[in-house]
């Protein structure tokens, strides 16, 4: 009866006798779900209510993203040095704390640098739960199974996305002072939840690592021979001396700056100048989060037999086509239509982006070029909401001048990966493993 949930939802993974990934899902589902209660409205508090200029709104998720890089850094240190599940529940209690923080904050009026220094404690524990909880499904999973754990663990974070805007639309009518502490408690429980049930999985060679060993210590799951070398600027130098690589990097740090604009642009946007109230904002994001629940899947497998550089070209014309939508419509049913071009758009892309990084390296280096792509990731997060910010200033309510810079950048994007297209090998272009999965299932 349920045959059909299979093809966009893999619950026979979830549920099978291993529970070990059910819990690390409902745990993410949960934090998830406490972050997006409050992101999207926090920059709406301080523009709408504060009166904070967008560009000093951008600047301080500007610095929040900085810090959220060191955090993703120093959560992959700790989770070597302490374990999985000790970062993965202290990041979860840090982030409620923030929270909390914020709530504090909003009652007693507090200056914008408080707000700026919380956020920014609240993106570096959220990063730092990501290389634990990664950690843990490649010592969960082995082989082909890992790549579905994975796809897994993102569901679960959209699947926040669904249900915490819808959420934090209600509160923020209601009071900004509860949408903060109600965000915290949904944090705490994450946090609770994942100490009670969260088994630890750090490999138990790990745990003695200071006995005497014949071989170099191998990743956690690893089934190859690399040695896990520490990371260098000699490492680094070798991803970024691969020409086209960078060249890769820098067009995709341009569609992470589009993609940014999702956040704190869009929800000033939708409230302050195209006047849909704040549920309708939340329903807004709730809809983001469901197409990629119910769709990821399905259109990944469309697109399996395509090259990568297809799908990043396509996906960034849709980010074009939708945020250009933004700058015409102002009433909910068109900018949720809009909401739902961008959202296919973040669907092609994010899959085929990841896994042309992973073709470019050999198996000794891939570490070292996802680490390079990760620095380019994060900082276009960075500057996205601070060009965004500007733009909400400058534009003054003029809908085009501000989301036609933005759709234009996401068309330049497109035009980068058209020329890349030119450039790789057609066999490194494709997605071999998801063509097989495609063809076996067929």
């Amino acid at each position: 009866m349920l045959g059909w949930l299979d093809s966009v939802f893999p619950r026979r993974v979830l549920f099978q006798k291993d529970r070990r990934l059910l819990h690390l899902f409902l745990g993410r589902v949960l934090g998830s779900t406490g972050f997006s209660i409050v992101i999207p409205f926090l920059s709406l508090y301080l523009h709408g209510e504060r009166g904070v200029p967008m560009s000093v709104v951008g600047a301080m998720f500007f610095f929040a993203a900085l810090a959220g890089a060191v955090g993703q850094v120093v959560g992959g240190e700790l989770t070597d040095r302490l374990g999985r599940k000790v970062v993965i529940v202290g990041t979860q209690l840090v982030r409620a704390a923030s929270f909390l923080g914020l709530g504090a904050a909003v009652l007693v009026h507090a200056p914008v640098v408080w707000f700026g220094l919380l956020t920014s404690l609240s993106a570096f524990s959220g990063r730092a739960f990501e290389p634990p909880s990664g950690a843990m499904v490649a010592d969960i999973a082995t082989g082909s199974a890992r790549a579905e754990y994975y796809a897994v663990l993102r569901i679960g974070g959209n699947l926040g996305w669904a249900i915490g805007p819808a959420i934090g639309g209600f509160l923020a009518a209601l009071s900004y002072p509860t949408l903060f502490v109600i965000a915290a408690l949904v944090l705490l429980a994450a946090g609770l939840f994942m100490a009670f049930k969260v088994e630890e999985t750090r490999p138990h060679r790990l745990l003695h690592s200071l006995e005497p060993q014949g071989s170099t210590t191998l990743l956690p799951g690893s089934t190859g021979t690399a040695p896990l070398a520490r990371f260098g600027f000699e490492e680094l130098g070798q991803a970024l001396r691969d020409g086209t690589f960078v060249r890769y990097c820098v067009i995709s740090l341009v569609l992470f700056t589009v993609m940014s604009q999702l956040i704190s642009t869009l929800s000033v946007y939708s409230v302050a100048w195209a006047g849909i109230t704040k549920l309708q904002l939340g329903a807004l994001y709730t809809l983001n989060g469901l197409m990629v629940v119910f769709l990821q899947f399905p259109v990944v497998r469309a697109l399996a037999s395509y090259r990568m550089t297809t799908a990043l070209i396509l996906g960034s014309i849709l980010y074009g086509v939708g945020y250009a939508m933004m700058g015409i419509g102002h009433d909910f049913a068109l900018l949720a239509l809009a909401m739902f071009v961008v959202t296919m758009g973040e669907i092609v892309t994010t899959p085929a982006s990841m896994a042309l990084v992973s073709n470019f390296s050999t198996a000794e280096l891939r570490g070292r070029y996802m680490g390079v792509y990760g620095l380019f990731n994060s900082f276009g997060w960075s500057i996205g909401p601070l060009i965004g910010g500007v733009l909400l200033d400058l534009a003054s309510k003029r809908a085009m001048l501000l989301w036609g810079p933005v759709g234009s950048l996401a068309i330049l994007a497109a035009a980068g990966f058209w020329d890349l297209r030119r450039r790789v090998d057609r066999t490194m272009d494709r997605n071999l493993e998801g063509a097989a999965a495609e063809t076996a299932t067929a």
